[in-house]
């Protein structure tokens, strides 16, 4: 064979680049005979120069046994993909090989992709038991798994784990493919698994092989006819994992490499399946009475980190949701609205003694009031707090809101009122006066108040009547509600009064708000109901209706107060000067602001 510098590179440059170059070269005759390689082909053959004069690529590049060879006939059509090569030593190792026709002969490139191969094997092995054990953990889904991707590696049709069965506690064949095994298969297959069992590291036993450890008194079965057997531990004492072919194909030493870097991982991933379906069964039976008690309608719920473990039919049916979106895959803090989640949070961080009412938010982005009860459960797989609540949607709408007009009523106005005032305390800081901590309240973005009241109610009354006087306070409400920005709120006070409150407005803004609430009031009209005069059946009479509202208007700047009853004071009274002063207008409290603590 020449040398670096043989025929075909003409002078020294040439023939030194390619000679030095790390990729693993080679040059061969149209028949596949090598003439010239590098050292890097040299090294990776594990060969010194010389070693491959005259030597077919073809005796470099070794065939699966039984199968046929993997090189083209001829070679200068080319070839490329990943071989088998074998090194002097009798090693193998896998390589992505090229063979290009050339001038008067043929190009080789060769690189060793052995442990890529087994890592990206290993890598997918990985992912594809991990999704299976997180899926279903039971064996009956992880063993087909491990199969198909050892028969995709391996050559493996048939495939068995020999291992400690947990229900019965005893050795047993816990999956065989195909099911129905002959006896002589049986004897062989357990004598393998004991084989690796015992010697705690992957085994290859071809029909030689075979021979040879029976003879050495490692193996009582007698061997099956043109059977390759292969068989690697599962790790720990979770049993082995055995493969065979049949035909004639065999395995070798690599493929017995392969198997041992895989079989360990099936053995985790059965272990953590394991794992898993022992804590599902144990939370299965610490909440067989919940199951019981979701025939009475409550809806209960387990939670474990945060996360719902379990969920009743009546807790699905009020999340709104299916029982796969929610156990095991949702913050319960996640079905709350998202102003409702720092308070939920800190009562599920410490439940109280009694139950609490708190909110849901339904897909459809309607919200669903409970009343909850929360209580911790210390069980041997770990702390679970148990809830159980049950729908007051009904009971709180009504209770906070009026019936007539569907506006909120005055307790929810009041309610609403009094947070803005803390609000506005908090920012102003009159907290911190309260308590010492400061000297004076400081600036902060003001809060005004609109009381509202129908000019004339009662006279509308008894000129249309009762059912007419509704359906104006029902027209009203909607037109108020309208013309509000989203951030704002109007109430039914009381009677034909509304109070509107406007948070972050000061008194100049308030009253164009409020010219905008009258405006809106006096232009809108609708229809009283058709009127059939007497013995005129035909005739129909509408009668356009139309009102105004009187306004007063007053804005807190300083809340020095705990209370918001001195703002509501000031715009009865600004309501009271709009009303003496002629009606269907708007009057600004003259004050301005609040006075000084």
């Amino acid at each position: 064979m020449s040398t670096p510098q043989g025929p075909g590179f003409a002078g020294d440059g040439p023939g030194r680049a390619f000679g030095l170059s790390r990729a693993a070269l080679a040059l061969a005759d149209p028949s596949g005979r090598i003439t010239w390689a590098n050292a890097a082909f040299l090294e990776l053959h594990g060969v010194s120069a010389g070693t491959l004069d005259d030597v077919l690529l073809r005796d470099l590049v070794v065939a699966r046994p039984g199968a046929p060879p993997p090189l083209p006939e001829p070679l200068s059509r080319g070839f490329q993909g990943v071989v088998r090569h074998r090194r002097l030593d009798g090693s193998i190792f896998l390589a992505d090989l090229s063979v290009t026709p050339a001038a008067g002969g043929l190009s080789i490139v060769a690189r060793d992709v052995t442990a890529e191969r087994r890592s990206a094997a290993l890598h997918e092995c990985l992912l594809a038991l991990l999704r299976t054990v997180r899926e279903s953990p039971a064996p009956a889904e992880l063993f087909p798994v491990a199969h198909a991707l050892l028969a995709r590696l391996l050559p493996a049709p048939c495939f068995a784990v020999v291992g400690l069965d947990p229900e019965t506690a005893r050795v047993d064949l816990l999956c065989s493919v195909p099911e129905a095994l002959g006896d002589d298969v049986r004897d062989a297959l357990w004598a393998v698994a004991g084989r690796v069992l015992a010697a705690g590291a992957p085994v290859c036993l071809g029909p030689d092989a075979w021979g040879t450890e029976r003879a050495a008194g490692r193996l009582a079965a007698a061997a099956v006819p043109e059977t390759s057997w292969l068989g690697a531990p599962l790790g720990g004492d979770l049993g082995a994992l055995v493969v065979w072919t049949s035909g004639g194909a065999e395995h070798d030493a690599a493929d017995a490499e392969l198997l041992g870097t895989l079989a360990p991982q099936v053995g985790q991933a059965l272990q953590r399946g394991r794992d898993e379906a022992r804590r599902r069964a144990d939370l299965l039976e610490k909440t067989a009475l919940m199951d019981a008690l979701s025939d009475a309608g409550q809806a209960i719920v387990t939670l474990r980190d945060g996360f719902v473990a379990f969920a009743n039919e009546a807790a699905v049916r009020l999340a709104g949701t299916t029982r796969d979106e929610l156990v095991g895959r949702r913050l319960f803090l996640e079905l709350a609205p998202v102003a409702e989640r720092s308070r939920l949070s800190r009562l599920l961080a410490t439940p109280p003694a009694e139950a609490f009412e708190t909110a849901l938010a339904l897909p459809d982005g309607q919200r669903r009031e409970v009343q909850m009860a929360v209580r911790a459960v210390d069980l041997t797989a770990g702390l679970l707090q148990l809830a159980v609540f049950h729908d007051v949607t009904t009971l709180v709408t009504s209770a906070r809101t009026d019936y007539l007009t569907s506006l909120p009523n005055r307790r929810a106005t009041e309610d609403a009122l009094t947070r803005e005032w803390e609000r506005l305390r908090r920012r102003s800081g009159a907290f911190a006066l309260a308590l010492g901590e400061a000297e004076d309240l400081r600036p902060a973005p003001p809060l005004s108040v609109v009381m509202i009241d129908i000019d004339d109610f009662s006279v509308f009354n008894d000129q249309h009547g009762h059912y007419t006087g509704d359906e104006m306070l029902r027209r009203t409400a909607l037109v108020l509600r309208a013309a509000l920005r989203s951030c704002d709120l109007v109430g039914r006070w009381g009677g034909e009064e509304f109070l509107a409150i406007l948070p972050d407005t000061d008194s100049e803004g308030a009253a164009v708000v409020a010219e905008r609430l009258r405006h809106a009031v006096e232009a809108d009209a609708f229809y009283d109901v058709p009127r059939f005069p007497r013995g005129d059946a035909a005739s129909v009479e509408s009668l356009r209706l139309q009102v105004t509202v009187s306004v007063g208007v007053a804005t807190a700047l300083r809340p020095s107060s705990p209370a918001p009853d001195e703002v509501v004071r000031r715009a009865d009274e600004a309501l009271y000067a709009a009303k003496t002063s002629g009606k269907n207008r708007v009057v600004v409290d003259p004050a301005g602001q609040e006075p000084a603590a």
